[in-house]
């Protein structure tokens, strides 16, 4: 029993040893993380939802906020008041420096029990993330989506989320305005 317990120490002693030696090396960031950074900080949101073709669009204010996590991850919180009931969402964006060399994602928000998974790429001031989701007008076909963010200078960020409509295309669901706020 003795030899057992010795045998056992040896082999913890062994295993701690080589985990040690395998020393844990975070992810440095990548040139394309520095794109994230300009999520930071506090916003006003104004935006347009275009519910019904040959409809006026709703519109709506709010707030955008942007925080790095580190710097590999942004989240960005927006809260509007719409017409006839508030709305929050929140987005995380990241870059994938390590396998698909692509900009990563998440949406969630409370109006929607789906979770939006996005993969983009980037086009001169333009963040273009892709994802598919359910179709507003019918929530049992998936259908794919656009979100694009373009940066137009420091203070200013314009949104357009588009989804694939019934022939092919993508129409346009939402525009919205980020402003900095000074």
């Amino acid at each position: 029993m003795k030899r057992l317990c010795e045998v056992a120490v040896l082999i913890c002693a062994g295993i701690v040893v080589a985990a040690e030696a395998q020393e844990f090396e975070p992810t440095k960031p990548a040139a394309e993380h520095q794109l994230l950074k300009r999520f930071v900080g506090e916003w006003g949101f104004e935006s347009s939802a275009y519910m019904a073709p040959g409809e006026a669009p709703m519109k709506s204010t709010g707030t955008m906020t942007g925080h790095m996590i580190g710097d590999l991850w942004v989240i960005v919180v927006m809260k509007v008041d719409a017409e006839d009931q508030g709305f929050h969402g929140q987005a995380t964006f990241g870059f994938d420096s390590m396998k698909t060399r692509k900009y990563v994602g998440t949406w969630a928000d409370s109006m929607s029990a789906h979770l939006w998974r996005y993969e983009g790429t980037v086009d001169g001031n333009k963040l273009m993330m892709n994802t598919e989701g359910p179709h507003p007008a019918d929530p049992d076909q998936m259908a794919k989506a656009r979100d694009t963010w373009e940066f137009k200078g420091d203070d200013l960020i314009l949104l357009t989320t588009q989804i694939e409509g019934p022939d092919g295309k993508m129409m346009t669901l939402m525009t919205g305005t980020g402003t900095r706020k000074k």
